[in-house]
């Protein structure tokens, strides 16, 4: 298996299992009703509602799309599919992580608030980064921080993913506590599990990175 085919067939895995975490967090806004949403909508904001589908399906399309341009073979036979692939998910970030600022300001809890800003920035952040790079031609710094930014996009499923295993470490950490129902649980869970995600997908981003680095 050449190394184009293993990196296709790695994203290709990633993506499933992403898709699939996320597939689950589009699932209760594809009939656009607020009371299906996962989100207590603040009714005193008219625009929080849109403003959340905005940022969770142009969220969607941006992990949809984005592992395309880590592809080898696209960026060699056909660079102008490359930037045409690349602009597009800047776009969806940008679009994404300002809808995102301002759903995040309506979050209940404070802990998840500052996860879901954190984020957010960050996504921003790296995105800008990444496209400044490929502006002065800087293309391995560019691929660094796109690296870090798809990292970032992965979270929304990533989050969900790590989920069980926040709850095992809940149930292992209060074995000799009277059980308090899963409800009870995931409302202590789902205070961390955005944070848990951020720093796994940010640490694998950055071996990711240093393991080209140490190839070259």
């Amino acid at each position: 298996m050449t190394r184009d085919r293993k990196v296709r067939t790695g994203w290709k895995i990633i993506v499933a299992l992403t898709l699939i975490a996320a597939g689950f967090a589009v699932y209760p806004y594809l009939l656009f009703d607020p009371g299906q949403s996962r989100v207590a909508i603040d009714d005193s904001f008219s625009l929080h509602y849109p403003l959340l589908l905005v940022h969770i399906y142009v969220s969607f399309l941006a992990l949809l799309i984005g592992w395309l341009q880590f592809l080898p073979s696209l960026r060699a036979r056909k660079p102008h599919l490359h930037r045409m692939v690349g602009r597009l998910y800047l776009g969806f970030v940008v679009v994404g992580g300002i809808s995102g600022l301002v759903v995040g300001m309506y979050t209940e809890s404070y802990v998840r608030q500052m996860a879901f800003l954190t984020l957010v920035a960050l996504w921003l952040f790296t995105g800008w980064k990444g496209y400044s790079a490929a502006r002065r031609k800087q293309f391995d710094a560019h691929g660094m921080w796109m690296t870090r930014n798809y990292a970032l996009t992965l979270v929304a499923a990533s989050a969900r993913l790590v989920t069980p295993i926040c709850i095992l470490v809940y149930l292992a950490g209060h074995w000799n506590e009277p059980f308090q129902g899963v409800p009870a649980i995931l409302e202590h869970v789902l205070e961390v599990n955005i944070w848990v995600g951020l720093v796994l997908n940010f640490a694998i981003s950055e071996w990711v990175i240093i393991s080209r680095l140490i190839k070259r």
